[in-house]
């Protein structure tokens, strides 16, 4: 995956190739629990809380992060993940643009990576 970031479009193909990814949902606290929707396969994690998480991903697996529109949240979130090393792209639009383009959204209690 080239670029620091990644369309909707580009995001679908990825997942739908079963390639190796890693989905994170960065969104705010308030703003995930508030939606309680999710990409599917994606898992939440606090974006204040990188440093206690950032141990537990696949260093290896491309990542891709999202907040509500692909603004500072994920942007901030992702290059702190690419300073650690990682491969980490932001989801341009972030989960609007997903759900505009009609990309799968499931309900966080029914995500099997949620991780809540």
């Amino acid at each position: 995956m080239g670029g620091f970031f990644v369309s909707s479009a580009d995001l679908k193909a990825r997942m739908d190739s079963g390639a190796p990814l890693v989905i994170l949902d960065v969104r705010k606290r308030a703003a995930f629990e508030e939606s309680g929707e999710m990409i599917s396969g994606a898992t939440w994690r606090d974006p204040f809380e990188i440093a206690a998480w950032i141990g537990e991903i696949d260093r290896d697996t491309p990542l891709i992060v999202y907040c509500v529109h692909g603004h500072e949240v994920s942007r901030n979130a992702a290059k702190a993940l690419r300073d650690a090393g990682l491969d980490a792209r932001v989801l341009e639009g972030g989960l609007e643009a997903w759900r505009q383009g009609g990309g799968v959204l499931l309900r966080a209690s029914e995500n099997t990576g949620s991780g809540r």
